[in-house]
């Protein structure tokens, strides 16, 4: 089973004044559990083993967050879909790999500033309750004027 949640402010230390102005909230995605053909075994090739995702994703908010109004904020049904085709799509070697994608693709939505994204796998060793990595990346501050989406991301492990 898997939660979304949608609605908790964050800091804007080290903002520009105009994304200080807008309040950040973050959308959580906890648990989110999917068959993905995953690992570097032989027989993990073959067969989909259980993969959780859990996913913490801080947006810039819309310009009144009181509107009420969908249309206005980053959606995480959108986002979950997405992750639900990066499973559906093949085989993938790593759990980083598969970290850094989802991360890749939650910093593609307008407002995204940074995520931090769990991948564990479930079923990987038998007397542990899951395996797996934690990935964190950034979307750079403007600079030179750029726009925010035209500038390249940042890795952190």
């Amino acid at each position: 089973m898997s939660q979304a949640h949608h609605w908790t402010e964050t800091s804007s230390a080290g903002m520009d004044a105009d994304e200080a102005a807008a309040p950040t909230y973050r959308i959580i995605v906890t648990d989110l559990v999917l068959p993905w053909k995953i690992g570097v075994r032989r027989h993990e090739e073959d067969r989909r083993q259980r993969v959780r995702i859990n996913l913490d994703l801080v947006v810039r908010g819309q310009p009144d967050p009181m509107a009420d109004n969908y249309h206005e904020v980053t959606c995480y049904e959108r986002i979950i879909e997405r992750i639900r085709q990066m499973a559906a799509d093949g085989h993938v070697k790593l759990a980083e790999t598969v970290g850094h994608r989802i991360a890749r693709m939650c910093l593609t939505e307008p407002n995204a500033e940074e995520v931090t994204v769990r991948v564990e796998k479930l079923d990987a060793v038998h007397d542990a309750a899951s395996v797996g990595v934690e990935v964190k990346r950034f979307r750079r501050p403007r600079t030179g004027g750029k726009p925010r989406a035209a500038a390249p991301l940042t890795e952190k492990r």
